[in-house]
């Protein structure tokens, strides 16, 4: 299957803001023949992170070196990593939050002076040896920048939000990965697609992917019939999604989450973090100290799915 990541900033669709400022560091990295500064990139998961950091790493012509956070516990681990680092080089670190705290201290010298400090021996035979390393540029990417603690956010020169993209840049995204696909599509197809992507271009990808594929095995076959096939309800939200609604509102009180848990069979974990994040941001839901309450706007969405 094809690859629908873009490899350069022209094939980055959406967020021009971000495209704009990153396109002047770039050129200006280019220009002094510096290293990029240091860049934070932070967002929902599936916004585009990951491909920000290939496509600096392309228009740089940079060799890019990719680590998962949660693989960085202990202080060798990031020394390792930092001693195959050549001049120039950039080192993207996925999660970045999942760090290991005390290796995070280790990072500032590492980001402000490209220098590590080891200690070999011990106690009164302690001796502090410091290493010069390449200068490099660090990409940290998060899905919870509210765990990237001060100290090391400061020493990120350049920082971006990146939110949940509006339906015509998805439009854009869905219109570009058709043409990876060979995919022919019409524009109210790519639209209902768009519709139900809630905003991510990993879920829209996925989505078309899945199109590509029953569309090959059978091309009469609608998106809108592809959707449902899948188990895309409406707007993005699935069989689970309308479940947990249709508990809401059907109850005249507040419910707690153990409460919805039992009642729909779905841990309580993957309520709050798969179920509850996109029905908050549609403002189909308000949590309140006594438990999650369905809102006018939700009562009115399953009133539509009812009729339908």
């Amino acid at each position: 299957m094809n690859n629908l990541r873009p490899v350069n900033l022209n094939e980055f669709k959406g967020k021009p803001e971000i495209k704009q400022n990153l396109r002047v560091f770039l050129d200006a990295s280019l220009k002094t023949k510096r290293p990029l500064d240091h860049v934070l990139l932070y967002g929902l998961p599936g916004t585009g992170k990951t491909s920000l950091a290939t496509i600096i790493a392309n228009e740089l012509k940079r060799r890019i070196r990719i680590v998962q956070g949660n693989s960085i516990q202990a202080k060798i681990d990031i020394i390792n990593l930092a001693m195959t680092l050549n001049d120039n080089d950039i080192l993207f670190i996925d999660e970045i939050h999942a760090v290991n705290p005390q290796v995070v201290e280790l990072l500032y010298s590492i980001m402000e002076d490209f220098v590590i400090d080891i200690t070999i021996g011990k106690d009164y035979n302690a001796k502090v040896t410091r290493i010069s390393l390449p200068h490099f540029t660090l990409i940290g990417a998060t899905t919870i920048h509210g765990k990237i603690i001060q100290p090391l956010e400061e020493r990120f020169g350049i920082i971006f939000n990146i939110k949940s993209y509006n339906k015509q840049e998805i439009v854009e995204i869905i219109q570009a990965s058709c043409n990876k696909l060979n995919l022919d599509l019409s524009d109210h197809d790519i639209k209902l697609i768009a519709n139900n992507s809630k905003g991510i271009p990993r879920i829209a990808n996925r989505i078309l992917r899945r199109v590509h594929d029953f569309k090959s095995y059978d091309n009469k076959l609608t998106v809108k019939k592809i959707l449902k096939q899948i188990g895309i309800i409406h707007d993005g939200l699935s069989q689970d999604d309308i479940n947990y609604l249709g508990i809401l509102f059907r109850s005249d009180k507040p419910l707690g989450i153990k409460s919805i848990s039992q009642i729909i069979n779905i841990d309580p974990y993957t309520i709050e973090t798969k179920i509850e994040p996109y029905l908050l941001t549609c403002e189909y839901i308000v949590k309140t100290a006594t438990g999650r309450l369905i809102s006018a706007l939700g009562k009115k969405f399953i009133r539509n799915i009812n009729t339908n």
